[in-house]
C-alpha cells in the first residue's frame, strides 16, 4: 500500500483547485506566490519536504491559512519524520556520542560542528564566518555552552551561547564587535551568581530536519535551567543575522533589532533580553525559567 499524503501536500494541492481566475493555481504561481522554487512545490506536493520555518508566515498572509491550519501541517509532518527514522533517531552530541564517533575528542566534535555551520551558511563575511582557529578552541573549553544534534552519525543542528566580557557586549549592542577577534580568553566564564551576557554566533537546522529543532530547544532550555540553578542568568543575550531567515528567527524568538551593523550593514544585530526571556518560548516551556526571569528582570511588554 502506498504511503499516504502528508497534511500539508493535501492541503497545498486543495489550495491549488480551488483558486485561481481561471482554473486551478499553477506549481509555478504556487511557487511565486510563497517564494520558493517551483521544485520545492513540487516535492511539497509529493511528500518529500516541508516549508522552510521562516517562510511559514506566507501560508497565512499569502494563502489565508490559519495558524491551527498551519501547526496541524508542521505536526503532522514532524510526527511523519519521527516515524520514518525509528531506526535512527535523533540523539543529543555528549561524551558517549563523542567516545563514539570522534575517538573521544571533543576538540573534533567541535571541527565538525564548524563544518556543519560553514556548509548551512555559506558566503558569509569573513569577520563571521565559521573560523575553526577562533571557535574550535571556545567550544573545546565551553564545552557546555554548545550543544548539536546528530541523525544517522551526522550533526545536523546546533546551538552556542558562548558569555561576552561586558567590553565585547557594549561593541555588540554599537555594531562593531566581529567575531574573528573572539579567543578564549575574550569569553567570560560563569563561575561565580550574577548577570551575563550571552552571543549566539550559530543557530543551525539543516533543510530537511525540522524535526530535530524539539531536541534542539530542549537542550538549550536544559543550558539555561542548569545556569539558573546556580545563580547564573542572562540579562540579555544577541545575534548577528547575515539573511533574512535568520532574522526572520530573531523574530519568532522574540528579539529586538537594535540597528544594522558597522562592518556589513546588510547584517542585523538583535537582542533578547532578561526580561524578554522571561516571556519568551524558553520560558513558555519551562515555569522554572519563568519564575526566576521574571522575579530578576520583570516581563517585556
Amino acid at each position: 500500500m502506498a504511503p499516504t499524503a502528508s497534511l500539508f501536500a493535501r492541503k497545498l494541492r486543495d489550495w491549488r483547485a480551488r483558486n485561481g481566475t481561471h482554473g486551478r493555481v499553477t506549481q509555478e504561481s504556487l511557487a511565486e506566490l510563497l517564494g520558493v522554487s517551483v521544485e520545492a512545490i513540487s516535492k511539497y506536493e509529493r511528500s518529500l519536504s516541508f516549508i522552510r520555518g521562516d517562510l511559514e508566515h506566507r501560508l497565512s498572509e499569502d494563502l489565508g491559512w490559519t495558524s491551527a491550519d498551519i501547526l496541524a501541517c508542521r505536526t503532522d509532518w514532524e510526527t511523519r519524520q519521527r516515524r520514518d527514522t525509528d531506526a535512527a533517531p535523533y540523539r543529543l552530541l555528549d561524551d558517549t556520542v563523542v567516545s563514539e564517533l570522534y575517538n573521544g575528542s571533543w576538540r573534533d566534535a567541535a571541527r565538525a560542528s564548524i563544518d556543519l555551520a560553514c556548509a548551512s551558511i555559506p558566503g558569509i563575511h569573513g569577520a563571521f564566518a565559521a573560523n575553526d582557529s577562533v571557535f574550535g578552541p571556545i567550544y573545546d573549553t565551553y564545552r557546555d555552552h554548545w550543544c548539536a544534534v546528530l541523525h544517522n552519525d551526522q550533526m545536523v543542528a546546533k546551538w552556542a551561547l558562548p558569555f561576552l566580557l561586558p567590553e565585547d557586549e557594549t561593541r555588540f549592542r554599537a555594531g562593531s564587535f566581529v567575531e574573528i577577534e573572539l579567543s578564549v580568553d575574550r569569553i567570560r566564564k560563569p563561575m561565580l551568581p550574577g548577570h551575563y551576557f550571552g552571543y549566539c554566533p550559530a543557530l543551525i537546522v539543516a533543510p530537511g530536519h525540522q524535526a530535530a529543532s524539539t531536541l534542539l530547544l530542549s537542550s538549550f532550555i536544559d543550558f539555561l535551567e542548569i545556569q539558573a540553578r546556580s545563580g547564573i542568568l542572562l540579562h540579555g543575550f544577541g545575534s548577528i543575522t547575515c539573511s533574512p531567515a535568520g532574522e526572520q528567527i530573531c523574530r519568532d524568538l522574540g528579539m529586538t533589532f537594535l540597528r544594522r551593523h558597522q562592518v556589513e550593514t546588510s547584517y542585523g544585530v538583535w537582542e533578547l533580553t532578561g526580561a524578554g526571556i522571561a516571556n519568551s518560548v524558553f520560558a513558555h516551556r519551562s515555569p522554572f525559567l519563568h519564575q526566576c526571569y521574571f522575579e530578576a528582570f520583570g516581563s517585556a511588554p
